[in-house]
């Protein structure tokens, strides 16, 4: 949830660096720890070990910041935040190779070929060249809907859908509010709410584009 990295405005990026290391060991872990079905899939995943590290919250964070969904300010950060995620979970992913061993399949002068890989920072692509890498791939983007609603934040790189909505049920009809939007109107009665809480129809075709391209640089999957 990367909107519980913010405070005060500002992200704190030591610690998402530190959480991306955890997770990445985390989730390598847990391919052992599956069972399966059916040995094919058993031969697959343990050949490659893909994992899946992603992120939800980005336009609750954006929020917390300030910053306007789609907006230039919001590229630069974004392009920061999965930075942040895809490098320090890669280096995480050499590290377990150096513990563990690289995943089976790792051919050092085939993987150091990769587009991908060519864009990550060249002292990483060293440390890949030389000890391998756990995991084949690291980073995904899943929508997150059930688990964010969960956590309380916005689902994957999504925009906020909408900042109030119309709840009917038996008691009958009710409006709800986003969290942060709601905190905001309470704290300021009958004023307009600033830009940066902008919704899905606030935003242009091209907003959601330019995220998702800004996003898609830093994920493998």
């Amino acid at each position: 949830n990367l909107s519980a990295y913010v405070t005060d405005g500002e992200m704190d990026w030591q610690l998402l660096a530190d959480h991306s290391r955890t997770a990445t060991r985390m989730l390598d872990n847990v391919i052992d720890s599956n069972y399966y079905f059916f040995e094919e899939n058993k031969l697959a995943q343990l050949g490659t070990r893909r994992i899946g590290l992603g992120t939800m919250g980005l336009a609750d964070a954006l929020i917390k910041m300030k910053i306007r969904y789609g907006s230039d300010e919001s590229l630069t950060v974004i392009e920061k935040i999965y930075q942040t995620v895809r490098d320090n979970a890669y280096d995480a992913s050499v590290d377990l190779a150096i513990e563990k061993g690289a995943f089976p399949y790792f051919d050092s002068e085939k993987y150091m070929q990769g587009h991908f890989i060519q864009q990550l920072p060249a002292e990483i692509q060293e440390r890949i060249r030389e000890h391998g890498t756990r995991n084949g791939v690291l980073i995904s983007q899943q929508p997150t809907g059930t688990i964010s609603l969960f956590s309380g934040c916005s689902s994957g790189i999504e925009p906020v859908y909408d900042f109030a909505t119309v709840r009917r049920d038996r008691t009958g009809e009710h409006i709800m509010y986003h969290p942060l939007y709601e905190e905001w109107k309470n704290a300021h009665p009958d004023e307009v709410a600033p830009d940066y809480f902008a919704s899905t129809n606030d935003l242009t075709p091209e907003d959601h584009i330019k995220v998702q391209a800004a996003v898609q640089k830093y994920t493998d999957a």
